[in-house]
This record gives structure tokens, C-alpha cells and sequence, in this order.
């Protein structure tokens, strides 16, 4: 069975040698390397021309982002399967060869396999991918029986830096969607729960780069409350329930719950912004799902307040701590 590992990869010239080399080193050689640079400015391509020549496929696209940089890889794949790895990421060296030993073990109709991950560069980071989402004492190798609900919890224990999946499940149209801006490999995974089943190896076997000091690109998106985050979900949750595979099943109201609570957030954050238009769009959409506007002016009014009281009880624990730590008499 050929593997083709495929390293996305934007301006990360030291990282992507690193993976690279990663790839390398394992005791199951894959049959080939793809690297896609989106359009780096930092010599990344230059630099894996120059340390591995022939030995890695090198292609390169204008910046289009990381959904278009895997679909191009897996365009141009020749393996069965795909191993996918990000650039600032590596892989453990039996990394491979427990993923095969585990399609081995299982039998016939898996169609995705995964490892555990571990987490460098913060120390607040201790637990595994796998611990994380309480897969423990788990045996070395099994299935995860109904993925989806792992998806729709967001308490995933599939990392796309660890998974090993068909190529034939991801041509085309079933690839990740370029319109989203993240979270493109949740939509990946969501649809792929019902395709396929999915696999794991319980060994930490991928090394995630989690540093603080880290460029987190669009993971601030999250932070700032970008409109793109919020437009991202929107058009994920609404595809989802389009899918004959969602509509009428025990998965179309919690995908629902997801879409609504989408809109009040957005809501929420374009009102604290005094963004009212946008806001007043936000509660347009949301009743189309039902909603009446008594009942979502109750609801955002509910969820302000239930916010202050968190934001108070915090600031009491936090001077509660201080009072402890300053020890008798120097409160």
C-alpha cells in the first residue's frame, strides 16, 4: 500500500526541513514526499530544493491558503493513502509503520487512521491529544466508534498532523473546502464519520508545536472575534445540514444548537462593538430558525448577564487567591 505524506506549508523555511526530515526518518518509508509552498516569501522553496532536490515533489501555488495547498497535494498524489503533517510539526519514526500495523489488526473497512499527539514548547500543555478528550487506557490499537459525536462535542482526539487516510476519500469535491477560513479539517473529519470508519494507534506519535512565542496566524482570529471566524462556522454548520447523511438524523439538532449559538455569539460580539447593522443581520438569520424577536432580545440579555456573573465570580476567586498567597496578616 503506497503512502504519500503531504506537508502544507506558508513561510516556515527551518520548520518545514525539520518535518521534512521527520518523514524521513521513518522506519516505514512512505513512497513519496509532496510539500506545497502557498506562496512563501522566506526562501522556503529555495531551501528544500537545494537540502533534498528530486527526493521531495515541491509544488508551488500563489498564496490560496491551506485547504487549497492539501487539495493541490492530494491532486497530484500517486500513493493509496495520504499522511498528512504540518510544517511546524513532526512525526515520531514508527509513526507509519503503527498506522499499517493497526489497518492490519482491525480488518477490512477503515479508511482512517490515527495516533495520539503530544504537545512542545508550552509547559501548560502536559496532557496528550488522547487525554485531553479522556481516551485513556484504551488498548494500542482499535476503533473510535462514532467519530461524529467527537466532531459535533469538539472534543476531538484526531489531529490532521496524525491522520492516515484513503486518497480515494478525498478527491474532488470531498476534499477540504476552500470558502472556509478555518476549522476546514473539522469539515474534513465531520463528513468523513460517515464514509468511512476510523482507527487509532494509542502511541503519541506526532510532536505538535504548541510555543507561545509561536506565529498562531489565524488562531488569533479567535481572539480578536474576527467576523471571519464567525462567517467560517456559519457556512460550515449551514453545508452540514444539507448533507442527506445529517437531515432527520439524531445529528440534525445538535448540528442546529451549533448554528444557532454561532449567531448569537456573532450577535453578541457585533453589539459589544456597536456594530448594530451587522448585529441586527446576525438576529435576521437567527429567525429564520424559529426564533421570535422577544425571544432572542430575552436570550442575548440572559446570556449578557450570565457572562458578568462569570466575569465577577473570576475576579472574586482571583482576589481570593491573592488574599491565600499573601499568607496571615498581609492580605
Amino acid at each position: 500500500m503506497k503512502v504519500s505524506a503531504l506537508i502544507p506549508t506558508y513561510n516556515r523555511r527551518t520548520q518545514v526541513l525539520r518535518a521534512i526530515d521527520s518523514v524521513f526518518a521513518q522506519t516505514m518509508p512512505v513512497d513519496e514526499i509532496i510539500v506545497v509552498d502557498d506562496g512563501s516569501t522566506d526562501g522556503s522553496a529555495e531551501a528544500i530544493r537545494s537540502q533534498y532536490g528530486s527526493r521531495v515533489k515541491l509544488l508551488q501555488q500563489k498564496n490560496a491558503g491551506v485547504s487549497a495547498a492539501r487539495n493541490l497535494g492530494i491532486g497530484e498524489a500517486r500513493g493509496e493513502w495520504i499522511a498528512f503533517l504540518d510544517s511546524d510539526d513532526v512525526w515520531m519514526p514508527t509513526k507509519i509503520e503503527r498506522q499499517f500495523e493497526a489497518l492490519a489488526a482491525l480488518g477490512e473497512g477503515f479508511g482512517l487512521c490515527f495516533t495520539d499527539c503530544v504537545f512542545d514548547g508550552n509547559p501548560d500543555m502536559k496532557l496528550s491529544a488522547f487525554q485531553l478528550v479522556g481516551l485513556v487506557n484504551v488498548p494500542q490499537f482499535g476503533p473510535l466508534e462514532d467519530p461524529v459525536k467527537f466532531v459535533l462535542a469538539d472534543r476531538m482526539p484526531f489531529w490532521t498532523q496524525s491522520l492516515l487516510v484513503r486518497r480515494e476519500l478525498l478527491e474532488g469535491a470531498d476534499g477540504f473546502d476552500h470558502a472556509l477560513v478555518l476549522r476546514e479539517d473539522v469539515d474534513v473529519l465531520f463528513r468523513l464519520s460517515f464514509r468511512t470508519k476510523f482507527c487509532f494507534t494509542s502511541e503519541p506519535l506526532v510532536r505538535i508545536d504548541r510555543n507561545p512565542s509561536r506565529s498562531v496566524g489565524l488562531c488569533n482570529l479567535y481572539s480578536q472575534a474576527d467576523d471571519r471566524v464567525f462567517d467560517s462556522l456559519r457556512t460550515l454548520y449551514s453545508n452540514w445540514l444539507t448533507l442527506p447523511v445529517v437531515a432527520g438524523s439524531e445529528y440534525e439538532r445538535p448540528v442546529r444548537e451549533l448554528l444557532r449559538e454561532n449567531y448569537f455569539s456573532s450577535a453578541e460580539s457585533k453589539i459589544r462593538r456597536r456594530r448594530l447593522g451587522p448585529a441586527l443581520r446576525e438576529i435576521r438569520r437567527m429567525r429564520t430558525m424559529g426564533d421570535g424577536y422577544a425571544s432572542l432580545v430575552f436570550t442575548l440579555a440572559r446570556r449578557k448577564i450570565a457572562k458578568l456573573r462569570r466575569v465577577s465570580r473570576g475576579s472574586q476567586d482571583t482576589e481570593g487567591r491573592k488574599s491565600i498567597d499573601a499568607g496571615p496578616g498581609l492580605a
